[in-house]
């Protein structure tokens, strides 16, 4: 029975016991802390199962997508571990409980799935006299076992160790695999540890107590069921397959790993756990990057990049050194893709992350290599095991290189990690990273304080106005709280009501004038702390007195400007998204009259073409000219929405949905325009990486569009007058002159590889003895490292010199180039003398046996690199 057919067969079971089927959820859960992915059906149900929930039934049923990483170690090694999987449940709210739910269990494996009820046997938790008398109706008392707490209570060990809350005794369906797979001719049982011929393919979960202290069993006044069954498990044992990895929801994706690398997988051999770890690693990886995670270095991201680069150390065991892990991705999709379209749907998307993420960390792994091996050579001197915990800070911090990766690689050198002095470096650069504070905030907040008593938090009207009268709370001059203030003084003003917004959210705070009563403030920034707001700027006429009635004005045309910008950002995410992917996240921005900024999580540049459609769309949407709306409500109703969020600790429980047309929505609390066709036009001035993983795009909209397109006119004609041009004609003008210059160029090398080439000549008399060889080490001027390496190629195979060490400084960078002749590579390589010249430059070297290289910073280090490298050469061939 094909691992599709399970699926359908149970959900269709309990469709017809009552149960409404739910899709599943999203591997990252909702609106739960306190988990990095959904590993169990009834994560979704929660809320449902403390009695808080909404949903419209009391049954439900699913196939849910689980994510776990606890075993992580184990996946490839044993039958049954995998990262990714799917579990189906059926849940019960407060509605049947044991009495129906362990016959209809029965039914659904011995009538449905048509499992020999001879191969199964039950486990209850051994208190738990109310089941197991129902299955004593069921079965013969010899297929029946009483667990303790550890093996049939949910959460494990729970009477005793905690945590309170919700739990109950559980029921596990096992299957009898057959006694090649025991540890003794006898049946050992279920509850055996010693072997794996028992699987277990079924939990039922009876929630019927509430976990108090000293251990007490309170009973719950509703009573639920959660029921959880492996759909990988239950396919092995059908299809009558050994393992997880063996049956139709891994075997195609196996097969695709076989055609690419062009080694087998088998049954047993050195190269198994490798196959498998990657069959599940990719899945795993396609999946949640599929529910929008990209690879990172916190939380569920770093377990995302953790799992591919596993899977990429078992592709270098199987002799792969390019990136290839993405090329699976499309097998995940032909195996999952009925029941999840959306895998299929954006497999291109997946597997450009996969293959960005491979790249990035070949290029880790590069730089990382050197000092890892230098670092061990070190130790293997010291006889010492525990690699430092200096060292593996600097990989992570300087060259990003997880240290769980680096146990990786050390492990098969039988080396470990100084972990608790790398945690104590980590823990250190956390606190140094999260002390700074800015000093508008610090300073605000002393002198506040003596105002907020009898101050309450400043309303804010400047989403319906731009101008309101207000009344004077409280003056900051400095540090301190004043009565009044007179002309030229820079103050800080506290108002009971603004239309000022005030910086957040990435918006720029507005300016403006309070005016009234003889007295005018020019207000040249707006910043808020504890809910109030802080009007800060200058005192231009008149004292300024608390409890003064003023005008508060904000710059309009300013604000407009703004606005333009920040509903040209969600426009611009939209368009993102929908270009380049769902995987695409808002990472900060930057809201100003003058431009906007957007960075958001992409791992490749994006290219001219992606960059043209992104603006049109953008162009395309104002065009539509859609409402700007915005409204508030409940957070739960918010995500009921389908609105976008982000930074969610940042969240009240009232939140603020602002939607563009019907395509856009996500949480906001900025201003905007009412329309979109008041943005005007949008241009992107730039598209760039700020960070791994990270793009940014910074674009002008409205007038600032048009003020930008005139100053790119005005460089394209200034340019185009002084090449005596006109400007439609100023590529092709660029172009001709770019030829001549090539072709001076190409003449300006011939010239100065002549004269290298006479030069070359003028060398062998410079030639040293170095028994029974000749050597050549000097410094020349100004030539090239190509220059050198023909000037070498030379004296080596014409002039047949052993060793030849030639240095320079080339467009101010110091270079040495190092050659030995082929003959005499066993017993002096170019590239151990480049490494030996490289510390003396204060920087690397490598190369091959016969030609080698090393540079460096600073050309003074020269001369001492070349007396270094005269020292070596004498050394070596005596």
């Amino acid at each position: 029975m094909k691992a599709s057919e399970i699926r359908a067969r149970y959900l269709k079971f309990f469709e017809k016991k009552g149960h409404t089927i739910e899709k599943s959820d999203s591997l990252v859960p909702e609106n739960d802390p306190t988990v990095l992915f959904t590993g169990a059906g009834m994560n979704q149900f929660k809320d449902m199962f403390l009695g808080k929930g909404n949903k419209p039934y009391k049954r439900a049923t699913t196939s849910q997508k689980c994510m776990r990483t606890g075993d992580l170690e184990n996946v490839g090694r044993t039958p049954s571990h995998q990262t990714f999987f799917e579990m189906l449940g059926n849940f019960s709210f407060g509605d049947y409980f044991k009495a129906e739910a362990i016959p209809w269990a029965w039914e659904f494996v011995t009538k449905e799935l048509k499992i020999d009820p001879a191969r199964l046997s039950i486990t209850v938790y051994e208190d738990d006299q109310e089941a197991y008398d129902l299955w004593m109706k069921i079965i013969p008392k010899e297929k029946l076992y009483r667990g303790d707490a550890k093996d049939n209570f949910w959460p494990a060990n729970a009477p005793k160790d905690g945590p309170n809350g919700p739990c109950g005794p559980c029921s596990e369906i096992y299957y009898d695999r057959g006694a090649q797979y025991g540890c003794s001719p006898k049946d050992c049982g279920p509850l055996c540890t010693k072997c794996k011929r028992h699987i277990e393919i079924w939990n039922l979960v009876f929630t019927q107590f509430d976990l108090q202290d000293g251990g007490v069993l309170a009973p719950l006044r509703n009573k639920n069921i959660d029921t959880g069954m492996g759909l990988e498990r239950t396919a092995a044992t059908l299809q009558g397959v050994p393992t997880n990895f063996d049956t139709d929801l891994f075997l195609p994706i196996i097969h695709r790993i076989e055609e690419i690398t062009g080694k087998a997988y088998a049954q047993e051999g050195p190269d198994t756990p490798c196959f498998r770890r990657i069959a599940d690693h990719v899945r795993a990886a396609t999946f949640v990057i599929c529910d929008g995670i990209a690879p990172g270095n916190e939380g569920r991201e770093y377990v995302l990049r953790r799992i591919i680069r596993r899977a990429a150390d078992d592709g270098l065991r199987l002799g792969m050194r390019d990136a290839w892990l993405f090329r699976i991705v499309p097998a995940v999709g032909e195996v999952m893709g009925d029941q999840y379209p959306e895998v299929v749907a954006r497999r291109e998307n997946i597997a450009r992350i996969i293959k960005a993420e491979e790249e990035q960390y070949a290029a880790t792994l590069e730089v990382a290599s050197g000092i890892i091996d230098r670092e061990v050579v070190r130790l293997k001197g010291a006889r010492e095991r525990t690699f430092s915990g200096e060292v593996a800070f600097d990989l992570h911090q300087t060259h990003g290189l997880p240290v769980d990766q680096l146990v990786e690689i050390l492990k098969a050198k039988e080396i470990g990690v100084d972990r608790a002095r790398y945690d104590a470096l980590m823990e250190d650069h956390r606190k140094k990273s999260h002390v700074a504070t800015t000093g508008d905030q610090v300073f605000a907040i002393g002198p506040l304080g003596k105002i907020k008593p009898t101050t309450a938090p400043t309303r804010f009207s400047g989403y319906e106005a731009l101008q309101g009268t207000a009344t004077v709370k409280g003056i900051i001059v400095g540090t301190e709280v004043v009565d009044g203030a007179g002309a030229e003084s820079v103050v800080r003003v506290v108002l009971d009501q603004t239309p000022f917004y005030a910086e957040s959210g990435g918006q720029a705070g507005d300016t403006g004038f309070l005016k009234g009563d003889g007295v005018e403030v020019r207000i040249d920034d707006t910043r808020k702390t504890e809910g109030y707001w802080l009007h800060g700027g200058k005192v231009v006429r008149g004292t300024l007195k608390a409890g003064m009635k003023l005008e508060a004005q904000v710059d309009l045309d300013r604000r407009w400007a703004i606005q333009r910008n920040h509903t040209g950002t969600h426009i611009l995410h939209n368009a993102l998204r929908t270009i380049l992917g769902k995987h695409v996240e808002q990472a900060g921005s930057l809201v100003a009259p003058e431009r906007l900024r957007f960075d958001f999580s992409h791992f490749q540049a994006v290219t001219r073409d992606e960059v043209r459609r992104i603006e049109n769309y953008v162009n395309e949407r104002i065009m539509e000219n859609a409402p700007v709306t915005w409204v508030e409500m409940p957070m739960p109703e918010a995500r009921k929405l389908g609105a976008m969020m982000f930074f969610q600790d940042k969240y009240g429980d009232i939140v603020r949905v602002v939607s563009v047309g019907d395509w856009s929505r996500e949480l906001c609390g900025g201003t905007h325009v009412p329309s979109a066709g008041a943005i005007g036009y949008f241009h992107i001035v730039s598209e760039g990486s700020v960070a791994g993983g990270t793009r940014r795009i910074e674009a002008v909209t409205g007038m600032g569009a048009v003020a930008y397109a005139l100053q790119v006119e005005d460089r394209v004609n200034a340019a185009a007058m002084m090449l005596n041009t006109q400007a439609a004609k100023l590529p092709v003008r660029i172009q001709e002159i770019l030829d001549e210059l090539q072709s001076l160029r190409r003449e300006h090398d011939k010239s100065r590889k002549a004269a290298a080439s006479g030069e070359a000549g003028s060398l062998v008399a410079k030639a040293f003895a170095c028994g029974a060889e000749k050597a050549i080490v000097e410094r020349l001027q100004g030539l090239s490292a190509d220059d050198l390496r023909a000037m070498i190629d030379k004296l080596v195979k014409e002039s047949k010199i052993g060793v030849v060490v030639l240095g320079s400084v080339f467009d101010e960078k110091p270079v040495v180039i190092i050659g030995v002749r082929q003959d005499l590579t066993p017993k002096i390589g170019a590239d151990a003398l480049a490494k030996e010249i490289g510390k003396a430059m204060g920087a690397g070297g490598g190369g091959k046996k016969d030609i080698a290289q090393c540079g460096g910073k600073d050309p003074s280090k020269i001369p001492a690199a070349l007396e270094a490298a005269r020292e070596a050469v004498r050394k070596m061939l005596g």
